[in-house]
């Protein structure tokens, strides 16, 4: 008799799900719309951080802007945090790492905090933000296909000029 495969366990169909649709989704032209706005927005703390009329306005629109991004359900299923999802992953395994379609994200708040290399105590919640974030990134053995996530800006910026 032929054995039947085992179905897999929840979270590997649920993460599974999730990476499939994080792909579909990063081929819409909306989805590349708002990562072009995203990093529009990570370039403009940034440019405002290190004015010094306006740079203490910008921790905490940082915090609240990265803070509220990763919260978001995709994230908190793959980062496994103490949160509602923590129960989809078998005890004894861990959560599984972040999948390339989220590595972007995960990346512009590394380049907002390299900006501000000085201790900035505003800015010391994002710092552990980051390093819980990247404790949970993809190995180097996966490749990443940058190409297939992030926007044309300068498609984007040939239509602008229209």
């Amino acid at each position: 008799a032929t054995a039947a495969a085992e179905p897999p366990p929840p979270s590997s169909s649920l993460s599974t799900a999730l990476l499939d649709r994080c792909e579909s989704i990063a081929r819409n032209e909306t989805y590349r719309e708002l990562w072009f706005d995203f990093r529009h927005i990570t370039d403009e703390l940034v440019f405002y951080g290190m004015k010094a009329q306006t740079s203490h306005f910008v921790s905490p629109l940082a915090n609240l802007c990265y803070k509220m991004l990763f919260r978001n359900d995709v994230f908190d299923v793959f980062n496994g945090s103490l949160s509602k999802h923590r129960r989809l992953f078998p005890p004894g395994t861990e959560p599984r790492s972040f999948p390339p379609p989220l590595l972007p994200w995960v990346k512009q708040l590394s380049y907002f905090l390299m900006h501000f290399p000085d201790v900035h105590s505003g800015i010391d919640p994002l710092r552990r933000l980051e390093t819980n974030l990247l404790s949970r990134s993809i190995p180097a053995s996966i490749p990443f296909q940058p190409e297939m996530l992030l926007c044309r800006s300068s498609s984007k910026m040939s239509q602008s000029s229209r």
